[in-house]
């Protein structure tokens, strides 16, 4: 039970060490992330910190949405996320405060989890790649995921069948 912070990929970039070792790193947005709702054991049976990131136009939120920030008095955003907190640290927060970076101490571990945007066509490019070993009733017009998990089973069998 954790605080969290909502963010969005900006790109990559590299650190160089003292020695002039270049590290990768993942530079990640989160700014902006406001207190959009404190829901707390009493009113909802659970303790948890709703968080809004990002920025919508209002043409673009549903009325129910629309009230729902209105009555924290935050903007609109692209994601709302909860996060279960204990019921001593909800006091330290209010509906419309901002969340920034500083909930972090420096060398703090903190576990990430990301959403792929989904690459449909590089499925369908790999496809073509792979060996003739496999049946043809797997390819058709439109490679599901599904259909690509029945695949990489089928060539893992074919890898261990010894000939």
């Amino acid at each position: 039970m954790s605080l969290g912070l909502i963010g969005r990929k900006v790109g990559m970039t590299r650190l160089f060490t003292e020695e002039g070792d270049s590290i990768p790193v993942t530079v990640i947005d989160v700014s902006n992330n406001r207190v959009a709702q404190i829901k707390t054991q009493e009113t909802d049976g659970y303790d948890a910190i709703q968080l809004a990131h990002g920025e919508r136009r209002a043409s673009r939120v549903t009325k129910a949405m629309a009230g729902h920030f209105a009555k924290a008095g935050v903007l609109a955003g692209n994601a709302l996320n909860e996060f279960r907190i204990d019921a001593s640290k909800l006091a330290d927060f209010q509906a419309g405060s901002v969340i920034g970076v500083d909930t972090f101490t420096v060398g703090q571990k903190v576990d990430v989890q990301g959403v792929t945007i989904g690459r449909v066509t590089q499925v369908r490019l790999n496809a073509i790649t792979l060996p003739l070993a496999v049946p043809a009733t797997v390819i058709q017009d439109h490679i599901t995921y599904q259909a690509l998990l029945v695949w990489l089973k089928i060539l893992e069998e074919f890898s261990q069948v010894s000939v």
